[in-house]
C-alpha cells in the first residue's frame, strides 16, 4: 500500500539510512499519489534489510499499471474490429448500389432503343386500298379492306389507321382500319369501315353550292401507343388532289411490299 511505503521512507529518513535528499524526493512523489520510477524502487530495496515487504509494497502499483494497460489494450481491440466491420459494410453497400445503378442504366438504354425502333417502324408503315370486294353495311357505312406494309427491318405494332376527309370545317367521311402487328418486311390485309356523314352531305346539298376541291383536305392518323399505354400517333395532312393521287398511284416512293 502507498501508506506503508510512505511510512517506510519516513523511517529510513529518521534512521539516517541512504541519501536524505533522494529519500525526500521519493517521499514527495509518494505523498503526491504518483508511482515510483524503477530506479527509485530498486534504491529503496537496496536500503532495506528485508526486501520481501518492500517488494510486495512497491510491486503493487506496477501490477495495477500492467492491469490497466491490459484492460486498455483489450478495450481498444473491439473498437478496431468494429471499425473494420463498418468499413467492410460500407464497401459492400457501395458495391451493391453501383450494381443497381448499372442495371438501371442498362434497362433504360434497352427501353429507349426499343421505343426508338418501334417509333421508326411505325413511321415507315405504308397503306393503300385493297383491290377486292366491299361489303355494304348500311346506306352510310361500307366494309372495306386496306393493304398495310412494313418495309423496315423491325416489327411494327399499331392500334388503328384512320382517314378523315374534311370540307371546310366539316367532316364528310371517315375510314377506320383495324390495327395489327407487322413483322419486318411483311404486309397484311386489314379490315375496316368507311363511314359517310349524311348530315353534312344533306346540308351541302341544301346550300346548292359548288364543290371546291381546294376547300377539301384529308388527314391520316396511325395510332400506336408505346407499350400500349403511352400515347403516340403519326399524323399527316394532304390536299384532296394529293390524296387522290396516292389512292390511284400508291404512296410516294411506291408500295414497298409486293
Amino acid at each position: 500500500m502507498s501508506e506503508d511505503l510512505i511510512k517506510l521512507v519516513q523511517d529510513l529518513i529518521s534512521s539516517g539510512k541512504g541519501d536524505k535528499i533522494r529519500l525526500g524526493q521519493i517521499l514527495e512523489t509518494l505523498q503526491g499519489g504518483n508511482p515510483l520510477d524503477l530506479s527509485d524502487q530498486q534504491y529503496l530495496e537496496g536500503l532495506t534489510a528485508s526486501t520481501s515487504p518492500v517488494e510486495s509494497i512497491i510491486s503493487e502499483p506496477i501490477e495495477n499499471t500492467t492491469a490497466e494497460t491490459t484492460e486498455s489494450t483489450s478495450s481498444l481491440a473491439p473498437t478496431t474490429d468494429t471499425a473494420d466491420t463498418k468499413l467492410e459494410t460500407n464497401v459492400e453497400t457501395r458495391t451493391k448500389f453501383k450494381r443497381i445503378a448499372i442495371a438501371a442504366i442498362i434497362a433504360v438504354v434497352v427501353i429507349i432503343a426499343y421505343v426508338g425502333l418501334d417509333v421508326y417502324a411505325v413511321n415507315a408503315l405504308q397503306f393503300r386500298p385493297h383491290r377486292g370486294p366491299q361489303t355494304v353495311i348500311s346506306d352510310s357505312e361500307i366494309g372495306i379492306q386496306a393493304d398495310a406494309c412494313n418495309p423496315s427491318y423491325f416489327p411494327a405494332s399499331f392500334n388503328a389507321y384512320e382517314i378523315t376527309a374534311f370540307y371546310k370545317s366539316d367532316t364528310i367521311e371517315k375510314a377506320s382500319i383495324s390495327g395489327s402487328t407487322l413483322s419486318p418486311k411483311s404486309s397484311a390485309i386489314l379490315s375496316g369501315i368507311f363511314n359517310l356523314n349524311k348530315d353534312v352531305l344533306t346540308k351541302f346539298g341544301k346550300e346548292n353550292a359548288t364543290f371546291d376541291p381546294t376547300q377539301a383536305r384529308i388527314s391520316t392518323k396511325v395510332s400506336a401507343p408505346i407499350f400500349g399505354v403511352i400515347p403516340y400517333s403519326v399524323n399527316k395532312e394532304y390536299s384532296a388532289q394529293d390524296f387522290q393521287h396516292i389512292v390511284r398511284d400508291g404512296p410516294p416512293g411506291s408500295y414497298s411490299c409486293q
